[in-house]
């Protein structure tokens, strides 16, 4: 599918990779919709980079544990751009109780945590199905190589991220044939949202233990990304980008 004149949806998009993810599809000629939530100044920001840089974009707001913010969201997004082609499910969250300690995971904690990374993706696929459809477009998830491997295995962080892929095929087998479905599953991303509180002792593990003792590289995963939607005979599937962490 060639990206150029498409309407695209990056939900997530004020983080570090939905920003990146929504530059290089501004470069690659496609209009944009900025997805925020908690992060409506960042969005501003990301409309701004693209607009001097002779692009279209737009921000919106999706509340991914609202189902009818969702809805609203990306009805205003394809209202805005006429339509949606590409959607990047770019959102997440982490944290939550000390890892190990179950009996803390409350269904509060647990919900909070599931909800965007998991059900978030399944809302906002639904929603812009009908458009993606019309477009004969693509949805790319974001996942994680946690996901996939032993790391973080203690944190609801890890099955939440698990199930992206199983959302994925699932997504990928119900659009079919009209829409394509992949996922990208990055590791420890520099200098993004998320990793940003976290200590440089931290971030050392992740890179010691790859095998090109590196951290993963945003360029990487986004490049991955619109691979993906440009890739004509290719769904259902989940590439890890982790510089080694995880074979398969």
């Amino acid at each position: 599918m060639d990206i150029s004149g498409r309407p695209a949806l990056v939900v997530g998009g004020s983080g570090g990779l939905g920003r990146r993810l929504a530059e290089r599809l501004a470069d690659a000629g496609a209009y944009l919709a900025v997805g925020w939530s908690g992060g409506e100044e960042r969005a501003a920001e990301v409309c701004d980079a693209i607009e001097q840089r002779g692009g279209r974009a737009v921000a919106v707001q999706l509340d991914l544990r609202d189902p009818a913010s969702v809805e609203t969201g990306v009805a205003q997004a394809a209202e805005a751009l006429g339509g949606l082609a590409i959607l990047m499910n770019a959102a997440g969250a982490a944290g939550g109780p000390p890892a190990g300690d179950l009996a803390a995971y409350d269904p509060e904690a647990w919900d909070r945590i599931s909800d965007i990374n998991f059900r978030g993706p399944f809302l906002t696929s639904r929603a812009a199905a009908p458009h993606l459809r019309a477009a004969r477009g693509a949805i790319v998830n974001f996942g994680s190589t946690i996901g996939h491997g032993t790391w973080g295995a203690d944190r609801a962080f890890q099955p939440t991220k698990a199930a992206v892929s199983g959302l994925t095929r699932f997504l990928a087998a119900s659009l079919a044939p009209d829409v394509r479905v992949n996922c990208v599953a990055p590791g420890l991303m520099e200098n993004t949202v998320m990793s940003s509180g976290a200590p440089e002792s931290f971030v050392a593990t992740w890179r010691e233990a790859a095998k090109l003792k590196k951290t993963t590289s945003i360029e990487d995963v986004v490049e991955q990304a619109l691979t993906f939607c440009r890739a004509e005979t290719v769904t259902g599937q989940t590439l890890i980008v982790d510089g080694g962490l995880t074979f398969r």
